[in-house]
C-alpha cells in the first residue's frame, strides 16, 4: 500500500501590525474561504491578521468564564472579549495602559478584538506609540476634537523622560518575543483544520487523531460554543 507522505504544517505567526482602534472601525473585516486566514482590510487597503494595540482600559466585565474589557486609544473604543479564563485579567484594572496583541473577529456585525496578550505598560508608551502612528492618525480624517483627545493623554515628545526613551529598545524586543512564542493549543488545532479542510470541511475524528494536543476533543467543543469553528454537516467542522 502506498504511504501517504506527511504534509508539515507551518505553525508560524503573522506580524502583529501596529494600529488604532479607529483604524480598526473603519475597516472591514473579510472572512477567507478554505485554508487562508481571516483578517481586518483598512481603508488604505492593508490586510491585518494579528494587530498591536496600545490603549487604556475603560470598563472591565467578567460573565461566567468571558471578560470584556473596554478599551480606548484616543482614536476610539473597542472592546477586547476573552473566553478563557486567565489569572493575568485579575490584576488589570479600569484606568490601566495596556500593550495588546490580538485579531480582529465580529459577533452580529459588531467588531471586538479576541485578545492573545494583555499587558499591563507605562503610560509613557502610549505617548510614544501617538508618535510613531501620528502619520496613520492624520490619514484618519480625525476631528480637531478627536486630536485633541488624543494629544492630551500621550503627546508631547519633550514631556517622555530619558529613561523611557532608552526602555524602547529593550520594550520592543519585549514585542518581539511576544510574536516569537510558539502558537497557542487552541491555535495549532484552528491551523491544523485549515490545513486539512479540502472545502467541505474537516471530519472531528480526523482532526483528534491528527492532533499532537491533548484534550483535542474538548477544546473543539469550546472552539464551537465561541464560534470559532461550525458544523458544516454532521461530524465536520470548518473555521469561520
Amino acid at each position: 500500500m502506498e504511504q501517504k507522505e506527511e504534509q508539515k504544517i507551518d505553525f508560524s505567526r503573522s506580524p502583529a501590525v501596529k494600529t488604532t482602534i479607529k483604524n480598526i472601525l473603519q475597516g472591514t473585516y473579510l472572512q477567507e474561504k478554505d485554508n487562508e486566514p481571516n483578517y481586518l482590510l483598512t481603508t488604505d487597503n492593508q490586510k491585518i491578521y494579528r494587530l498591536n494595540l496600545m490603549a487604556i482600559i475603560l470598563t472591565k466585565e467578567r460573565v461566567g468564564s468571558i471578560t470584556n474589557f473596554l478599551v480606548d486609544d484616543g482614536t476610539g473604543s473597542i472592546i477586547l472579549r476573552s473566553f478563557e479564563e486567565n489569572v493575568l485579567y485579575d490584576k488589570l484594572d479600569v484606568g490601566d495602559s495596556v500593550l495588546i496583541i490580538g485579531k480582529t473577529r465580529t459577533y452580529n456585525q459588531e467588531k471586538y478584538v479576541s485578545p492573545e496578550i494583555i499587558k499591563k505598560i507605562n503610560s509613557d508608551w502610549l505617548k510614544l506609540r501617538a508618535i510613531e502612528l501620528k502619520d496613520l492618525i492624520l490619514k484618519l480624517n480625525l476631528t480637531k476634537t478627536e486630536i485633541k483627545k488624543i494629544s492630551t493623554p500621550y503627546v508631547v515628545a519633550s514631556e517622555i523622560s530619558e529613561e523611557r526613551i532608552d526602555e524602547v529598545d529593550i520594550f520592543t524586543e519585549e514585542i518581539k518575543e511576544v510574536d516569537d512564542q510558539p502558537l497557542l493549543p487552541i491555535e495549532k488545532i484552528l491551523k491544523l483544520i485549515k490545513d486539512m479542510d479540502q472545502g467541505q470541511g474537516v471530519l472531528i475524528e480526523e482532526i483528534i487523531a491528527s492532533s499532537k494536543i491533548n484534550d483535542t476533543e474538548k477544546m473543539l467543543e469550546r472552539m464551537l460554543e465561541k464560534g470559532e469553528i461550525f458544523q458544516n454537516s454532521p461530524g465536520k467542522v470548518k473555521v469561520l
